[in-house]
């Protein structure tokens, strides 16, 4: 099996962008709680597996910057 790399960085750069634009939304919607909304919504049993890598991924981000 050979593995693209350039689609390997594409999808790496859009989960970047998604988790990014995630951690946005969650700060202006939550404010200073942002992060435990994050980890809430993490939780929830319907989250498909690429949408649990983006939460992973923004609750990173919202450790960085609180």
């Amino acid at each position: 099996m050979i593995i693209d790399p350039f689609r390997l960085y594409r999808r790496h750069r859009r989960l970047v962008r998604e988790a990014e634009e995630e951690a946005q939304f969650l700060r202006r919607r939550h404010g200073p709680s942002a992060l435990q909304a994050a980890r809430s919504r993490l939780d929830r049993p319907d989250l498909t597996h690429w949408g649990k890598r983006v939460m992973q991924r923004a609750i990173r981000l919202l450790e960085k910057g609180a």
